[in-house]
């Protein structure tokens, strides 16, 4: 398909021709250089049309799952037109490209739930304007989104500039509800249609990309807004996603397959594709997709629970008893007596790539001593046997990993400068065991003054 260049003196050029059919006020180019900083405007959240200023939690996937961050210095005005833009979600038949610009991962589904969205932008009108972004499948480069219904579409009523005719520059993480989030195909369909081999793995096929399209309420504003420039030729594809290996989020990176050229329509520009000239700058514009894409399996199972199965708890006969543990976790303590303490983990149990951290919750607000065995205690294994307020889990060879104080009724190991699990576990390939002693004075059954967790096996790979 023909695209017209965009570079800097084309732009002037292209804007000078259409200025002579549009109204006077608007401005001669579409591209603006950013002069200050971009800030970060905080999560704005769609259901609610409310804001979180200034902060990063909101109810959003934990995987980027597209990201096309690396600012160009420019920003794109929008004077009542739609920019269309692509890039690519890959699925699980989508090759591994290490090498040229069609960098590639394989994906870990066939579709993903879009549950947040961050857009960049710059605005130099006082008031700014409202941003609709629309998303479409199976989108091929520059084609037409003119009577194409979206797949999902995200709202932004973002903040503004102290003064007209200064520039704003925003980063805006939008929480979509329930409602609102929506499904993406990977690949476009759910299958990687370009070609997986040779020098040309990883170049996209026909539909293999998604598009999406940007447009602004300030229609025919004196004073410019639109979206930045991002991504650049073969840097950092497609770092920043959860793709990359090692997955670092706070790298910056070119959207996966994001295309050197983008579409200008439904405005009083003239309709077509157009690019910036070469060179390394992509005609394309910041944008980051999350969802809970590659959900991480557990690094092992819990045993030896004080929830009423196996051997019965020490608490078990207390007045106003039974005091069994919820299902899945140990026996009763004085502050929780119907749900007791859980042990879990979450990471990988790898020794040569470690990430495991013991998650004790439900404890009181005491120490907290996480330890190692080599066996599940108890007759039969993984019965345990009664121990202060609950029951002994992890037998055989015992290590001492480290003692925590809980607060808010939860601590973990290993914190900041501790060694890893394995580290200090000397743990070798194969089985451990592992559980929580904690501190509990309060009077509460017997006359013990301590309680443990369920008990945690972890299969332990080289």
């Amino acid at each position: 398909m023909l695209r017209s260049s965009l570079t800097l003196a084309g732009l002037v050029a292209f804007g000078a021709t259409a200025q002579a059919q549009q109204a006077p006020t608007l401005n001669a180019s579409k591209k603006m250089p950013i002069t200050g900083a971009i800030r970060d405007a905080g999560i704005y959240h769609q259901a609610t049309n409310t804001w979180t200023r200034k902060s990063q939690q909101a109810d959003i996937g934990a995987d980027i799952i597209y990201s096309n961050t690396l600012p160009t210095g420019y920003f794109y005005g929008l004077t009542g037109d739609t920019f269309i833009d692509e890039g690519r979600i890959p699925s699980p038949t989508s090759p591994t490209q290490t090498q040229g610009l069609q960098l590639s991962r394989p994906g870990c589904a066939t579709s993903y739930t879009i549950d947040g969205v961050a857009f960049t932008y710059c605005t130099q009108d006082v008031t700014g304007g409202n941003f609709t972004l629309n998303f479409y499948q199976t989108y091929v480069p520059c084609a037409t989104v003119i009577a194409v219904t979206p797949t999902g579409t995200v709202a932004i009523a973002g903040p503004s500039t102290p003064a007209n005719g200064t520039t704003g520059c925003w980063v805006i993480t939008v929480d979509l509800d329930p409602a609102s989030g929506f499904v993406m195909l990977a690949d476009g369909d759910g299958a990687f249609n370009g070609a997986v081999a040779g020098p040309a793995a990883g170049t996209p096929g026909a539909g293999d990309r998604f598009g999406w399209s940007m447009s602004s309420s300030l229609v025919g504003s004196v004073f410019p807004e639109g979206p930045v420039g991002a991504g650049f030729l073969g840097f950092n594809i497609p770092d920043s996603t959860v793709w990359d290996s090692p997955v670092n989020y706070l790298e910056e990176g070119t959207g996966m397959s994001t295309a050197d050229q983008f579409r200008i329509e439904g405005g009083p520009f003239t309709p077509g594709c157009y690019f910036f000239g070469g060179g390394a700058e992509l005609a394309s514009f910041g944008l980051e997709l999350f969802a809970d894409a590659c959900a991480v399996p557990p690094p092992g199972v819990g045993f030896c629970f004080g929830d009423g199965t196996g051997l019965s708890c020490p608490t078990v006969g207390c007045a106003g008893g039974p005091f069994n543990g919820a299902t899945g976790n140990g026996c009763g303590n004085s502050l929780f007596p119907t749900v007791g303490t859980n042990l879990a983990a979450t990471g990988t149990a790898s020794i040569s790539a470690d990430t495991v951290v013991l998650v004790a919750t439900n404890t009181p607000n005491s120490s907290v001593l996480f330890f190692q065995g080599t066996v599940q205690a108890g007759t039969p294994a993984g019965n345990g046997t009664l121990f202060g307020d609950g029951k002994r889990c992890a037998g055989g060879t015992v290590i001492r990993l480290g003692t925590k104080t809980a607060a808010l009724n939860t601590t973990s190991y290993p914190q900041g400068a501790d060694q890893s699990v394995s580290v200090r576990g000397a743990v070798t390939p194969g089985i451990r065991t592992y559980q929580a002693w904690y501190r509990n004075a309060a009077a509460f059954c017997t006359a013990s003054t301590f309680n443990l967790s369920n008990g945690y096996q972890i299969t332990w790979g080289a």
